[in-house]
């Protein structure tokens, strides 16, 4: 059986979504592991952890829509996958708002990189968003 350049290709691209996204679910759950198992005993979150947690965030985030996007190959979009792709981008809006909140003025803690319990509704409510959205992106 003869697989055509264009179709390694297709299967290229979604090995590497595949992968990516994965990577970014470890790095963002490895990020938190340390808050939800009490390993860090300091309320202070680094910059770095925060970053790195915003940054796993949205790499999950795209890889989800480009992957999603390649399901529909050369069909016209639903007006479900507009609504999805919009809530995914909404809720990692909401998920950088929140975990920026103290660095952009908006938190409670201008002096120091806290992130309490409201930056972590925040980010919780902007993944929500951001899986939602996925699911709407599907071709059912």
């Amino acid at each position: 059986m003869h697989i055509s350049s264009k179709a390694k290709a297709r299967i290229l691209l979604g090995s590497l979504l595949v992968l990516l996204a994965l990577l970014g679910l470890f790095v963002y759950l490895f990020n938190n592991a340390t808050r939800f198992q009490k390993l860090s005993h300091d309320p202070i979150a680094s910059h770095l952890e925060i970053f790195v947690l915003l940054v796993a965030l949205a790499l999950v985030g795209i890889t989800g829509v480009i992957g999603i996007s390649s399901l529909w190959k050369k069909r016209s979009k639903s007006f479900a996958y507009d609504i999805g792709l919009r809530l995914v981008l909404t809720g990692d809006l909401v998920g950088f708002i929140s975990g920026l909140a103290d660095f952009i003025g908006i938190g409670a803690h201008h002096h120091l990189p806290y992130f309490g319990p409201l930056q972590t509704a925040g980010v919780f409510l902007g993944e929500v968003l951001m899986a939602i959205g996925l699911l709407f992106m599907f071709s059912w």
